[in-house]
């Protein structure tokens, strides 16, 4: 007798007009009804079963099959369900930009937006969810870190100094359950730095601040403190992590960082001058620790607030020129000529834009006016220096082990 091996497959729908196999009659009792035949469809022959079965795993098809004898023929049939197509897998390229928009705190949509914005086919909303369970198990733990273990953690990593240069340790750290003095919430601060950033440390004069979004850890962000050389290379003085961005946080740091000296009995440090931008958190928490010093506004913060303001507050014709002598005002070597300067240009401007020059009067001749080149000769005029290390450290992933 032959035996032949026929594939059949089941119409991935059901017609309206296929009846149920029972019904129920008036009466209630099961009425057996005859069930329409489906169409088969002979799509491919096989030799023998195992061939058909082999053939089902290269397609990634489910099956089952049942066995049909006449007088004539034993055929085996194996019917074919064809399984839910597996969703593609996203790409590296994709799960990066995730990965830093995560970084950044983005929210699920925002972070759709994003890869919308950069023209990238965007995952699933299910697919993007299971990724960002992964990101946080892998880097931030099943949970985020509890305040209790920042404390053991500060205070197992800050009980000795490391015999290495390069050995990581806690300079100085603060932990505050519930602290009613000022917010109404648990608190922590922690300085981390090595012996050789501390070395640096002590023989420099200009020190730059800025809490940057673009590092964080469980959310916070990454304070950055350094110094920048005659090359205008910058030197990190170490790293530091705070709950929140007050004057309280940043003094926080720049008394760890005296800290950190006298436990290496170095000499503690006396800047010449505060690099920063408009924060007046970072200016008030440099003049309480150091005293009266040279404080320069960023030259780069400062041209893109007046730039935005420029925009939306100048008429087209007149943004381009204002902006050029905003820039010429940068260039004064001394407060003498800088005076004499900002005189002239309120004066020209005055007039023709007086909204504008009000807003640049209060902020940039009064509150912040430390932002031309003679407030600190031999300083830089800018941050550009720290922010270049932020994305150094982010580029090489960089990140606090072994502390």
């Amino acid at each position: 007798m032959a035996t032949t091996t026929v594939i059949g497959e089941v119409p991935p729908y059901v017609s309206d007009d296929e009846m149920d196999a029972s019904e129920m009659e008036h009466n209630g009792n099961k009425k057996r009804v005859k069930k329409r035949q489906r169409n088969w469809v002979e799509k491919m022959v096989f030799i023998n079963t195992e061939e058909a079965e082999e053939a089902m795993i290269k397609e990634d098809q489910r099956s089952y099959h049942h066995t049909n004898t006449t007088a004539a023929e034993k055929r085996n049939f194996i019917d074919v369900i064809k399984s839910k197509l597996v969703p593609s897998r996203i790409p590296t390229e994709v799960k990066t930009i995730i990965q830093e928009s995560f970084e950044l705190k983005l929210k699920p949509k925002a972070i759709i937006e994003v890869l919308h914005e950069c023209g990238i086919t965007t995952p699933s909303i299910h697919q993007l969810n299971n990724f960002l369970r992964t990101i946080k198990s892998t880097k931030l733990d099943p949970t985020s870190i509890s305040l209790g273990e920042i404390e053991q953690w500060c205070l197992k990593s800050s009980q000795s100094i490391p015999e290495s240069d390069d050995a990581p340790f806690f300079a100085s750290y603060q932990i505050i359950y519930d602290d009613d003095g000022d917010i109404n919430e648990n608190k922590f601060r922690f300085f981390i730095t090595i012996k050789r950033l501390l070395q640096t440390a002590s023989i420099s004069k200009k020190i730059h601040a800025d809490a940057t979004y673009k590092l964080v850890w469980q959310g916070f962000p990454v304070l950055i403190i350094g110094a920048t050389d005659l090359d205008r290379h910058f030197h990190l003085f170490g790293m530091a992590i705070c709950s929140n961005e007050t004057t309280q946080d940043f003094r926080f740091i720049f008394r760890a960082l005296q800290k950190g000296m006298k436990k290496l009995n170095l000499e503690e440090i006396d800047p010449d001058f505060l690099i920063a931008a408009d924060a007046d958190a970072i200016r008030n928490a440099f003049q309480d620790v150091f005293g009266e010093k040279k404080m320069v506004m960023c030259w780069a913060h400062m041209r893109r607030n007046v730039v935005k303001k420029i925009e939306s507050m100048v008429k087209k014709s007149e943004q381009e020129d204002l902006v050029n002598d905003v820039e010429s005002l940068q260039l004064a070597q001394d407060e003498r000529i800088f005076i004499k300067a900002s005189n002239l240009f309120v004066k020209k401007w005055s007039k023709k834009e007086p909204n504008f020059i009000q807003y640049f009067q209060n902020e940039w001749l009064t509150t912040h006016n430390a932002w031309y080149e003679g407030v600190g000769h031999f300083a830089p005029s800018t941050n550009n220096a720290l922010e270049a290390i932020n994305n150094v450290i982010k580029k090489r992933k960089i990140h606090f082990v072994d502390v």
